[in-house]
């Protein structure tokens, strides 16, 4: 069978997710096995398919095509079968590996070229609208210096030396300082590992303050606004996450602490593993268990069993907004697509459902109010105004 060279690089990109699959026929072994013996290059190119950052670079852009449905046009070639409605963590993205490892392969561009798709550019964007959430953020040293992360870089890894990117660029020293800040503005998101392997994602208005050394007996951060950790496991050194007004106590575990409403209106989910939260002012503590969310409202601890898929639904790149009021679903595009919002007139009393990618526009988000009779409209200055019709 002669392929054409765009055709062998999406047949090789779906035999290398079989493999991982472990669906792959004898002839299928042969042909990627023939692939990778004609040159190092081909060989570098499948280890990278099986990097964990770098699929998850590559499953971003590919957020972008499938909110306009263009992952449609590729998906038959590539043998993908549709993502589960449930899958967030990285580690469950393994349909989406075949389309990833063409972009890890050979980059965005070819593959938009191929597929037929336009690259979005920010300039081409109505002044009355928002783009989404990009890699923004600061670091800034408790000598006081501050440093712009890179936009076209996710992630960060911290050690005792300093910063510095995946690929090994620096952004800067550790030097004398003793705590840094990484701080995410509105319409900013960034990716951290920690010195212990401890893996965080931080949404937008977020801020993550940490020791440049952790101590011997406890790693300990501040968080306020939202982030998501995955805690590397250290048995004799226990991972203590603080807010405002409460503190998250871990050996090793997956679990996302939100404080976007503010020192009393705090929630901890946990996904896997065991934490305990502490009120801080109380002194009350209770265990969570996977599926279980703490609360801390107005001093009071309580917790409840909640749809972790729902409340990390952010993790995934998609909003849901099952059950939330007008105001809390403004208030988190508010903070995705920084813009300011202002209600004239009384609003309806109305919960929304369903949700969508983080990767659209805000006017594609925004129709969900023309079916609760509520018009929408920009100000000169960028004001995101709300009224009833």
């Amino acid at each position: 069978m002669n392929l054409t060279e765009e055709e062998l690089l999406i047949r090789i990109s779906a035999l290398i997710v079989q493999e991982m699959k472990g669906e792959q026929h004898a002839e299928d072994r042969l042909l990627l096995k023939k692939w990778l013996s004609e040159s190092p290059e081909n060989q570098a190119v499948y280890k990278r398919c099986f990097d964990q950052i770098m699929q998850k670079k590559a499953f971003e852009s590919l957020q972008e095509f499938e909110k306009n449905r263009d992952f449609e046009k590729v998906r038959s070639k590539l043998f993908v079968r549709p993502v589960p409605q449930k899958a967030f963590q990285f580690k469950r993205l393994l349909p989406y590996v075949a389309a990833a490892c063409l972009l890890i392969a050979f980059g965005s561009v070819w593959y938009y070229n191929q597929i037929g798709l336009k690259i979005p550019a920010e300039n081409q964007l109505s002044q009355t609208d928002r783009l989404p959430a990009k890699n923004r953020a600061t670091v800034t040293f408790s000598d006081g210096r501050q440093f712009q992360l890179n936009e076209r870089e996710s992630e960060v890894f911290i050690s005792n030396k300093g910063v510095h990117y995946d690929d090994g660029g620096e952004v800067a020293e550790t030097q004398a300082a003793q705590f840094a800040t990484i701080e995410t503005p509105r319409g900013g998101i960034y990716d951290v590992i920690l010195p212990d392997g401890t893996r965080v994602k931080l949404n937008a208005a977020t801020t993550l303050r940490y020791p440049t050394v952790f101590a011997t007996d406890k790693r300990e951060v501040n968080v306020h606004g939202e982030a998501y950790f995955e805690v590397a496991k250290r048995k004799n050194q226990p991972f203590i996450v603080e807010t405002a007004n409460q503190q998250v106590s871990v050996l090793g575990t997956h679990f996302n602490v939100n404080t976007y409403g503010n020192k009393s209106d705090m929630r901890t989910t946990l996904l896997e593993g065991k934490v305990q939260v502490k009120e801080l002012t109380s002194g009350k503590h209770i265990v969570l268990l996977p599926g279980y969310q703490s609360l801390v409202n107005k001093g009071k601890l309580t917790s409840r069993a909640v749809d972790v898929d729902q409340e990390l639904a952010w993790v995934d790149g998609r909003f849901n907004f099952d059950g939330k009021s007008l105001f809390e679903v403004m208030d988190d595009l508010s903070r995705w697509y920084n813009v300011d919002v202002e209600y004239r007139g009384e609003m309806p009393d109305v919960e929304f459902f369903g949700g969508t990618y983080r990767t659209s526009k805000l006017s594609t988000i925004l129709k969900i109010l023309k079916d609760q009779n509520l018009h929408y409209h920009f100000t000169a200055n960028g004001k995101l105004i709300i009224e009833k019709n």
